[in-house]
């Protein structure tokens, strides 16, 4: 099977780093493929959590400009049935994927009851999404609830 050819040339794909793409599911990763991970944020906000159609030609019906259409049916293509129709992922699943990258990036040079405070969680929820282990890193096998 020969490679898929990317969206036209003059349409290139928004750098997204592979951290920010790993652990996301299939469609939510072409979306923020797609419209790098500030727009996916914004643009699943209004439109995910249901169906939608795709269409091939440009319209204003999906808030999406030219070149985002392209990329979008381009990297969504795998997704979509025989009329251009797709689930879309509501946007809180690519919030709570950022926000958990976060938490672990900090965690270093932060107490957990500090970041607890600070993303409005229990203790607790800090220690399990630092003690999961982030796609290609290793996990800390013991926090220290009280550190």
């Amino acid at each position: 099977m020969p490679p898929r050819a990317t969206p036209a040339a003059a349409v290139p794909l928004p750098h997204v780093s592979r951290e920010t793409l790993e652990g996301l599911p299939p469609v939510l990763r072409a979306v923020v493929r797609a419209l790098g991970l500030w727009r996916a944020q914004e643009w699943l906000r209004d439109h995910g959590g249901v169906n939608v159609v795709i269409r091939k030609t440009f319209g204003a019906g999906l808030d999406l400009t030219a070149s985002e259409l392209v990329r979008i049916r381009w990297t969504l293509a795998p997704h979509m049935d025989a009329d251009g129709r797709v689930w879309l992922p509501k946007a809180d699943k690519l919030l709570i994927h950022a926000r958990d990258a976060q938490i672990r990036r900090e965690r270093a040079g932060s107490s957990i009851n500090k970041l607890a405070r600070n993303y409005r969680l229990s203790s607790r929820q800090i220690v399990n999404i630092c003690r999961e282990e982030a796609p290609g890193a290793q996990s800390d096998p013991q926090l220290d609830l009280f550190a």
